[in-house]
């Protein structure tokens, strides 16, 4: 059958924060075929890369899973529908217990005071089986009878991650000169080249201004901001995601060798750019070396500053680090 379009829920229960399982009902759909990891794409835009375990009979969502959780600020009977929108892809829909679609799902910290449910869950149905059929429930059903739900499992014991596949570098692309399309003229992007990751766009308005000050930009170039998380500092599923609008605006449509480089160093890290359907992000051993030589820490913010005008597609990293309180520029 085509997966196309088939959903599954979880409601998020027990040990949610660290891994969830995948209902087999829903895995038979695939024949066995999920083992490459999942793409979850929120309804902010961004794309989350997570690996797939198989323990024992069950898969579960593991490696990156906690990353997830922590961006999206997933609490105890939040719950999360699954929509397969092609191979290992699934766009998520992210609702509160209260039934109101979660707030931090749809956009970024600018608009933390503006708590509008987008979409009222008693106005939408949403079909738990996976295929059609008359076994359809809305979710403000089900979250008033979570026993119906798909809850959190936990698993028995620690697996490796799945592996990702490769796919061929490029080299040789050039930076984008054009400008950015209408649909990225909103507040966070009007007048100004600087981008936000989702978990950067949480820094106070302060915050932001004294990074920029420390990493010293220089003028018209592009660059976007990241807060590292735990997975950017591991060998495997440590894709850092670039914000769609900074890609879009500034990158070549295709896989592609970038050059990262820190200030007023000789070294250089060719590092992989994916571009895919859903994703642009850095990723694999090449990113893993540059943030071990780099000494780079879980928390550390990062300012990729496009180098204009450069040969080679080139990025200077910038690094901060907050330290007793401060923020500082780690050379």
């Amino acid at each position: 059958m085509d997966v196309s379009k088939i959903r599954f829920f979880k409601l998020m229960t027990g040990d949610f924060a660290r891994c969830i399982s995948i209902p087999e009902k829903f895995v038979r759909n695939f024949n066995g075929q999920i083992n490459q990891g999942f793409e979850l794409k929120a309804p902010c835009g961004e794309t989350w890369h997570v690996g797939v375990d198989k323990i024992g009979d069950e898969l579960f969502l593991m490696s990156g899973w906690e990353d997830f959780v922590k961006a999206h600020e997933l609490q105890e009977n939040d719950l999360i529908v699954f929509t397969c929108s092609g191979n290992s892809s699934f766009v998520v829909l992210i609702f509160e217990a209260s039934g109101c679609e979660k707030v931090s799902s749809l956009f970024s910290n600018r608009t933390g005071g503006l708590h509008t449910c987008k979409r009222m869950v008693d106005q939408q149905a949403e079909h738990y089986s996976m295929h059609n059929s008359d076994n359809t429930a809305t979710l403000s059903q089900l979250l008033g009878t979570p026993h119906n739900a798909s809850a959190s499992k936990k698993p028995s014991r620690k697996t490796k991650s799945s592996k990702q596949p490769e796919s061929p570098n490029s080299s040789n692309y050039h930076v984008k000169h054009g400008s950015i399309g209408e649909e990225d003229s909103d507040d966070e992007y009007a007048n100004s080249n600087i981008y936000y990751s989702m978990v950067a766009d949480r820094l106070r308005d302060e915050e932001k201004e004294e990074i920029l000050s420390l990493a010293s930009i220089r003028l018209n170039n592009p660059a976007f901001v990241t807060v590292l998380l735990k997975k950017h500092c591991h060998r495997r599923n440590n894709a850092l995601i670039i914000p769609s609008k900074f890609a879009a605006g500034h990158l070549e449509e295709i896989t592609h060798e970038i050059i990262l480089r820190r200030p007023n160093r000789k070294e250089k890290w060719p590092v992989r750019y994916s571009y895919s359907r859903y994703t642009r992000c850095f990723q694999n051993l090449a990113f893993f070396k540059f943030a071990r030589e780099n000494k780079l820490r879980e928390d550390d913010i990062c300012v990729f500053e496009l180098m204009k005008h450069a040969k080679r597609v080139t990025v200077t990293v910038h690094v901060i680090r907050k330290v007793e309180g401060r923020f500082v520029l780690v050379g």
